[in-house]
C-alpha cells in the first residue's frame, strides 16, 4: 500500500498552527509530505459561501480578513515554514494567490485574469526569497486552459489540480499540458463524512478501505492544515498508523514522480464532474487522447 500526502494550505490560522502541528506528526512517523503554500492574501471575510462551522475553524478574526480588517499576507507569514518544511525533508509547492479568490473564480475566469494572476504569483514567491517549487495545485480542484498552458517544466515537476486514478498529462479546451499531473485519488475526510454511515468515529476505517484498493501508482490522499492540522489531528495520526502497517508506505507526491516514465505517460482529456460529498464541481480525469 503507497499512499502521497497532498498538504494544502487555506488560511493564516493553518498557516500559522495547522502546518506546524503536521510537520511535528509526520516526524514522529518519519514520512514526507508535499505541502502547497498560497502566496497570496487570507480573504476568508470575502467568502460568504463558508459555513458557520466552517468560519469557526479559521477563528473568529478571519471573518474580517479582506473586508473589516486588512487580509494578511499567507506568502510573507509562510516563507520560514516554507524553509522548515524543506528542511524536514518535505516538498514545497505553490497554491496560487488567495485560496479564497483562486476556488470562486478560477475556472470561470478570463485568459488575461489567469496570466495576470500566476505572473503576480511566481513574482511574489520570488520576492519572499522562495526556492523554486516542486509542483502546482489548485484550491477544491478548480482548473482553467490558461493556468494549464501557463505551466512550464522549467518552474514545475507535476502539477496536482484534478481528481482521478494514475498520473497522466492533461488536455483540456486543446491546450495539452507539458507538466505530468498527478491527480488525488482518495476522496478526503469530508467528502466521506456526507456519506451515510460514516461518522467521525469510524471515517478513518472507511479511508483505509479505499486505499486498499490498487492503481498502478498508489494513492494521493489530500489533507488541509486546516483540517487535519487542527480538529483532524488525531485522525490523521490513525491514518498513519494504518497506512504505515503492514509494510505500507506513505510519501510525497514527489516521489510519485519519481517512479513515472515520462515517456509512455499517457495524455487525458480534463473534464468536470461532482463527487458525492462534494461541495462543487471539480476538474476529473477523463478519457485517454492520443498524444
Amino acid at each position: 500500500m503507497r499512499v502521497a500526502l497532498r498538504v494544502e494550505v487555506n488560511s493564516l490560522r493553518g498557516l500559522r498552527q495547522g502546518v506546524p502541528n503536521l510537520m511535528r506528526l509526520f516526524s514522529e512517523f518519519q514520512v514526507r509530505a508535499s505541502f502547497f503554500f498560497p502566496v497570496g492574501h487570507d480573504l476568508a471575510g470575502r467568502s460568504l459561501s463558508r459555513t458557520w462551522r466552517e468560519r469557526r475553524r479559521l477563528g473568529l478574526p478571519s471573518l474580517a480578513y479582506g473586508t473589516l480588517l486588512p487580509a494578511p499576507s499567507l506568502g510573507r507569514e509562510g516563507v520560514e515554514l516554507m524553509t522548515a518544511a524543506r528542511a524536514n525533508g518535505h516538498e514545497v509547492g505553490l497554491f496560487g494567490l488567495s485560496p479564497v479568490q483562486w476556488l470562486r473564480r478560477l475556472a470561470f475566469a478570463d485568459e488575461s485574469w489567469v496570466r495576470q494572476q500566476c505572473a503576480q504569483m511566481w513574482s511574489s514567491y520570488l520576492d519572499f526569497g522562495g526556492v523554486a517549487p516542486s509542483a502546482m495545485a489548485t484550491p477544491g480542484w478548480q482548473v482553467n486552459p490558461a493556468l494549464l498552458e501557463g505551466l512550464s517544466t522549467k518552474r514545475f515537476r507535476y502539477s496536482s489540480v484534478s481528481r482521478g486514478k494514475f498520473p497522466y498529462y492533461p488536455v483540456l479546451q486543446g491546450v495539452r499540458s507539458g507538466v505530468p499531473e498527478i491527480p488525488t485519488t482518495l476522496p478526503t475526510v469530508d467528502e466521506l463524512l456526507q456519506q451515510p454511515g460514516v461518522s467521525s468515529d469510524n471515517v478513518h476505517e472507511y479511508l483505509y478501505a479505499e486505499s486498499r484498493h490498487l492503481l498502478p501508482a498508489g494513492h494521493v490522499f489530500a489533507a488541509s492544515a486546516e483540517r487535519e492540522g487542527l480538529d483532524l489531528l488525531p485522525l490523521m495520526e490513525k491514518l498513519l498508523v494504518m497506512w504505515k502497517g503492514q509494510d505500507g508506505s506513505v510519501r510525497a507526491l514527489g516521489d510519485v514522480f519519481g517512479d513515472i516514465d515520462l515517456a509512455t505517460l499517457p495524455y487525458h482529456q480534463m473534464g468536470w464532474g461532482e463527487l458525492e460529498g462534494g461541495a462543487r464541481p471539480m476538474a476529473m480525469q477523463s478519457i485517454e487522447v492520443p498524444a
